[in-house]
């Protein structure tokens, strides 16, 4: 390849690698690895897809040796896969491949990051190069009002922190430096939790059946069905999701929430904006309001919370998040969380080998 193309490679990966999970942590986002060889085995799941391969690496078009050494490839979940045009027959055993990613940043492990494969006959899969979302003509959304506006299929584009927004306290502070990869929900398959979902790059659809607001996240797949009338309901029997009421002020939908279980990341996860890279637990205290509204032209729906909890908060957090329209037909993609796949988000060269098969 030639380095411009490298070039503008790396930054359309470094692009799209921070809204899956914390990858700086684990890989070098700053340079690129290509890896030549033939697939071993491929799974297509959740949270992370995966690849071996036995094959040579390259950096800038240079091989690093002359052996053949076996690799192993942690990707994006079903949903990003899908996108991009791969599905479970994609890779199959034997067959040659070539994978542009991020090197790991222990020296020698063979465990790297890639959302960009060419397979032997040419084709390629780069979530940078998948295609956009169908829209939804302003001409037909015009003629929508209340909540048949507010209803849809809406697109987050993620949001990625950097450093800690969340006004903490003492406890909460000592909380978040004391994050241990290792113990993180992200490993075993706990759902992320609200507010923090909705930073997620994920689809979000939103309807109404029979006086009941019917909200559904692409990632893990949750559903909150909630009565309009205030009736308190769990979304889930564990309480994992608060004790949920649901209001319409004017032509807003407005859920207030309590009475959630502690989470280890109930407040923030790692991998998304309010963690600012580390996971941030919740208590029993956690309340939450979500509001959400849609802009005139129907397009734009705006998300916005005001989220407290007094054993780890000095005070009140409150933003906003944009998610944007897609066309109702998009297709939403099972998630299906497997516990190896999880398990590759705080991977360490002394952990076991992927499995091979089933």
């Amino acid at each position: 390849m030639k380095s411009g193309l490298i070039g503008l490679l790396l930054i359309l990966l470094c692009t799209t690698a921070q809204a899956h999970h914390s990858f700086v942590a684990h890989f070098d986002m700053q340079s690129q690895i290509e890896v030549r060889g033939t697939v071993v085995d491929f799974k297509l799941r959740s949270p992370h897809s995966s690849l071996i391969v036995d094959g040579i690496s390259y950096i800038d078009g240079v091989a690093q040796g002359d052996e053949v050494q076996r690799w192993e490839v942690e990707s994006m979940a079903t949903s990003g896969m899908r996108r991009m045009g791969v599905n479970a027959e994609s890779f199959v055993p034997g067959q040659s491949i070539t994978i542009i990613g991020n090197p790991n940043r222990e020296p020698g492990y063979r465990f790297i990051n890639s959302s960009f494969f060419i397979t032997e006959d040419g084709t390629r899969f780069s979530f940078s190069e998948r295609a956009e979302y169908e829209s939804v003509d302003s001409d037909v959304l015009a003629s929508y009002s209340g909540m048949e506006k507010l209803a849809g299929r809406w697109s987050s584009r993620g949001g990625f922190g950097t450093g800690m927004l969340l006004p903490l306290n003492e406890r909460g502070r000592q909380a978040w430096e004391d994050y241990d990869p290792k113990l993180s929900p992200a490993n075993s398959c706990e759902p992320m939790n609200f507010p923090d979902m909705f930073n997620a790059p994920y689809l979000f659809d939103l309807s109404f059946d029979d006086n009941t607001a019917v909200l559904y996240n692409e990632a893990w797949e949750i559903t909150r069905r909630v009565p309009l009338n205030g009736q308190p309901v769990r979304p889930r029997l564990d309480g994992l999701f608060g004790v949920v009421r649901a209001t319409m002020d004017g032509a807003t939908l407005v859920l207030e929430s309590g009475g959630y279980i502690p989470s280890r990341w109930g407040l923030g996860s790692a991998t998304q904006k309010l963690g600012g890279g580390n996971d941030m637990p919740s208590s029993a205290r956690k309340t939450l309001v979500e509001r959400f509204s849609v802009s005139d032209d129907g397009q734009v729906l705006t998300y916005e919370y005001t989220l407290k909890d007094p054993i780890y908060l000095t005070s009140a957090y409150s933003d906003s998040h944009q998610l944007f329209r897609v066309a109702d037909d998009t297709p939403l993609y099972g998630y299906d969380c497997e516990i190896e796949a999880a398990a590759m988000f705080s991977r360490t060269p002394g952990d076991a080998s992927l499995q091979i098969g089933e």
